[in-house]
């Protein structure tokens, strides 16, 4: 089974909204370690960072069409931009049949 892949673009360094807890770039790691743990071998979760990797060609193309960041791809597809909204997510993976591991 080929994993789906979700990737993540956002600034890093950026303050996370509404919280003075955790950056941007921590909560993504956790969100990420988290979709790792409930769905296993069946997505690959990848963050690129506007800052660090402003070369990456997903970066170049989200930045030249003026996309809102954080930005989520599915499979290569724009899903969410300007946030992550969780059910939702968790919905577009259902959807898609993937489900959490029993």
């Amino acid at each position: 089974m080929t994993p789906a892949e979700i990737v993540i673009i956002a600034d890093g360094d950026a303050p996370a909204c509404c919280t003075e807890a955790l950056d941007l770039k921590t909560q993504i790691k956790y969100l990420a370690q988290g979709l790792s743990l409930a769905y296993g071998p069946q997505l690959t979760v990848e963050f690129l960072d506007l800052c660090r990797t402003p070369d990456h060609p997903l970066v170049r193309r989200a930045r030249a069409e003026g996309r809102k960041f954080p930005l989520l791809l599915f499979n290569g597809e724009v899903k969410f931009e300007g946030g992550i909204p969780l059910l939702a997510l968790k919905t577009l993976l259902e959807r898609t049949g993937i489900f959490p591991r029993a």
